[in-house]
């Protein structure tokens, strides 16, 4: 080999990551919805023969399958017997369970409309969504109800994820100095029970369309929580926030929507409550100088072409801007969890 070759050799190598990455991704989510890493769980050192039969394919595509697994580092081989490695060891469980329900969601609601990303940065809005899911409405969320695997899929990974956030809330999120919690978009209380669950004092009025209100309702009364919290419906971009409160929760919502709605959610929330009252943004978190990490710029794009078309994972330095905007005085950032949430904190001057 020539000295020109090694020099190609090692320029192709880092990009050969990037240009199998699609495969290997397919290597995992077929993997996934066959159970080959519940198997292995279960029955560790199988042969190929053994995992063929247990899947229901034939052993051609059953040596591809451990081939491209084994290859991605999901499966190790030794001998002729196959075992999960700790990389697949967190998939052996439900796929409704972090990290298991985040390859679904990827597959069946991220993998095609992504083939878009390029129209949609060009276009400004989420092209993708437009070509690859059927439906109407200019967003993801509307066009959910269509497809009901699909919704599944989605609510189930949106289900775990924020019931980990909602835990870390409750753990470290201090409310100890407020009476009343307004949360906006706050779905069907997940965030709410926990953090009422954490704080007895505390009252919670939760902010969601009239639909999504509903069934918080009905979840609070099973959790008995009717008499503290409660869901009103209202459209938060074009309805006034109900006034009363000393504390304002955005929790996963304003990283879905443009800068100018977020600034005029910010400012909404600020007309509604009394110097003194403290808001809490809770977001996937972005580093400063916009260079990562990873997460960030998966659901920057996620935002942009998929779900609504003008979202993105953005600085905490630019909340902390738009609540001095606002009206508020920016108060810390709080890190949350494993998944690289943050909290930025305020409070109405």
């Amino acid at each position: 080999m020539t000295a020109s070759t090694d020099v190609r050799t090692s320029q192709v190598d880092p990009l050969r990551e990037l240009f199998y990455a699609h495969y290997r991704f397919q290597y995992l989510s077929a993997a996934c919805e066959f159970g080959l890493f519940a198997l292995l769980g279960k029955e560790p050192g199988l042969t190929r023969e053994e995992i063929a039969d247990r899947l229901g394919i034939e052993n051609q595509p059953a040596r591809i399958l451990l081939l491209g697994c084994a290859s991605a580092g999901l499966v190790r081989k030794d001998g002729q017997r196959f075992y999960n490695t700790e990389v697949a060891a967190p998939l052996a469980g439900s796929l409704e369970d972090v990290p298991a329900a985040f390859v679904p969601w990827e597959q069946h609601v991220n993998y095609r409309p992504m083939a878009w990303f390029y129209e949609s940065l060009k276009e400004n809005t989420n092209v993708g969504l437009r070509e690859a899911i059927p439906g109407d409405s200019p967003t993801l969320y509307g066009r959910l109800a269509l497809d009901s695997k699909l919704e599944k899929t989605f609510h189930n990974m949106m289900g775990s994820v924020s019931r980990l956030v909602a835990e870390e809330l409750q753990q470290h999120l201090d409310l100890s100095g407020y009476t009343h919690l307004l949360d906006i978009g706050g779905g069907t209380a997940i965030n709410a029970s926990h953090l009422a669950q954490r704080w007895p004092h505390l009252r919670i009025t939760i902010v969601d369309l009239p639909t999504v209100a509903e069934r918080a309702n009905k979840t609070l009364a099973e959790l008995g929580l009717s008499d503290r919290v409660r869901a009103i419906g209202l459209d938060a971009f074009n309805d006034e926030f109900p006034t009363g409160c000393d504390a304002v929760l955005f929790g996963h919502f304003l990283e879905i929507w443009s800068i100018e709605r977020n600034k005029e959610l910010i400012a909404k929330a600020a007309r509604a409550v009394a110097p003194g009252a403290g808001i809490f943004v809770v977001t996937p978190g972005a580093d400063d100088d916009l260079t990562g990490p990873d997460l960030a710029a998966a659901l920057s794009a996620y935002f942009l072409t998929v779900a609504s078309g003008e979202g993105m994972v953005y600085t905490c330095a630019e909340y902390e801007d738009w609540f001095t905007e606002a009206g508020f005085e920016p108060t810390g950032r709080l890190v949350v969890g494993g998944l690289g949430d943050v909290v930025i904190t305020g409070t109405r001057r």
